[in-house]
């Protein structure tokens, strides 16, 4: 609902915004059209010729793709809205590792974009990892929890240094009132795990990487990858959720009003 938000104009917040929706404002072009009934809710501070330069400037970002346009122009607990016509402009990332602590190291990363899975292993291609992230500086990175854990311990175990936009969906579903975990947060959304991974945990993924390593059997790897990937694939399955159910809860006009 990038179209039907307005919260990355200058000097409008969400109650601004609401106004404009309940005036029959539904996107840029209503605006355009009608800037002049901004000015009783926004003087002093209403800037009628620099908004339709930041409408011109948010058409040309999303014609790009440049989903870090309005990542840094939402309020972080708006940045849901990006998801909708910009799906494949996120990065969802999961780790693997031999433990929570150093040192510890990593033994798998999964990025899923845009219906492809990025997988990268220890003994395998882990070195990839570094030349993944050319030429998608704008793209926004997801995880769960990932502000404590995932991406921290990316930046020491690798010494990699995450530049681009990070969405932490924990702290979106918390707010949402949805608790218990990644696996928690699955069952109370109805998405369902492979039933061979049914029960697997972090510590059942530490096992795997183990047994792998004493035994040289590729079973337990390839069982650990696709642990990973469940976990990844899932975020986005999740991302998807949050954004729908939060659409509805902040506009819920028809389908038509939405562009």
């Amino acid at each position: 609902m990038i179209r039907n938000s307005f919260i990355h104009l200058t000097g409008v917040d969400t109650r601004i915004e609401k106004f404009l929706w309940n005036q029959g404002i539904f996107n840029w072009d209503n605006l355009r059209n009608n800037l002049s009934v901004l000015r009783s809710e926004m003087s002093p501070v209403f800037f009628e010729e620099e908004l339709p330069m930041e409408m011109d400037e948010a058409d040309k970002a999303l014609d790009e793709h440049n989903a870090r346009y309005f990542f840094d122009r939402y309020p972080y607990a708006e940045s849901w809205r990006i998801f909708g016509e910009l799906k494949n402009e996120f990065l969802y990332l999961d780790i693997e590792t031999t433990g929570l602590y150093d040192p510890n190291f990593v033994t798998c990363v999964c990025i899923y974009e845009a219906n492809q899975i990025h997988q990268f292993t220890r003994t395998k291609n882990l070195d990839n990892f570094y030349d993944f992230w050319e030429g998608r500086e704008n793209k926004i990175l997801v995880t769960y929890n990932g502000f404590k854990f995932d991406v921290p311990f990316l930046e020491r175990s690798m010494k990699w240094k995450n530049t681009n936009r990070h969405m932490d969906l924990m702290h979106v579903l918390h707010k949402m009132g949805i608790k218990g975990g990644l696996k928690g947060t699955e069952e109370q959304l109805g998405i369902r795990r492979s039933d061979d991974l049914i029960g697997v945990n972090g510590y059942a993924a530490v096992q795997l990487w183990n047994s792998y390593i004493e035994t040289d059997i590729d079973d337990y790897l390839h069982k650990l990858i696709k642990y990973n990937q469940e976990d990844t694939i899932n975020l986005a399955k999740i991302l998807g959720i949050v954004y729908n159910r939060k659409r509805a809860e902040i506009f819920p006009l028809p389908d038509a009003g939405l562009f």
